[in-house]
């Protein structure tokens, strides 16, 4: 996701420096791994063995890179958040409500992308204790991390069209 440059609030909440590094050691290793195959194999398992290997880096450097961080934007137009193309847009018509909450992982069961009961869902980060809550037309609720969580939440409720549950009454 590509930062506008009409955006009101931008947040980027970058992932803890040991999953970086997790995600970044796996290609040089995948390719020490082809040579090491390369090496020691021959015929058919040699082809297959490197092209699996090559075929995993050309996967994972470009998913470390969106991995990076989750980007929030607020923009005129919508609520965008998202690591890289796994992400949403909400148009402000849709947005209800939203809420400085912290981030109970149980009730999701971990960090990262997750989906609880309830149209609940986040965009969590290990290590960010708070968030905003977004509840949506469709009876969503949106966990998004920040490390600024009232930034972010009044950011979002300076966008949401005035109703009478805008600001959070019941849906």
């Amino acid at each position: 996701m590509a930062a506008s440059s009409d955006a009101a609030y931008s947040e980027s909440v970058p992932n803890p420096w040991w999953l970086m590094a997790t995600l970044w050691l796996c290609p040089p290793l995948m390719l020490v791994g082809a040579v090491a195959v390369w090496r020691d194999e021959s015929g058919i398992s040699r082809v297959i063995g490197v092209s699996i290997l090559l075929g995993l880096v050309v996967v994972l450097v470009p998913l470390a890179r969106w991995l990076t961080a989750l980007r929030i934007e607020v923009t005129p137009a919508a609520l965008r958040y998202g690591w890289g193309p796994m992400g949403a847009t909400r148009r402000w018509a849709d947005v209800l409500g939203a809420e400085v909450e912290p981030y109970r992982w149980l009730t999701y069961g971990g960090w990262g992308l997750r989906f609880a009961l309830g149209k609940r869902r986040a965009y969590s980060v290990p290590g960010v204790r708070f968030g905003v809550l977004v509840r949506t037309r469709d009876g969503k609720r949106t966990h998004l991390a920040s490390r600024q969580p009232e930034a972010l939440c009044a950011a979002i409720r300076a966008r949401i069209p005035a109703s009478p549950d805008a600001r959070g009454g019941h849906e």
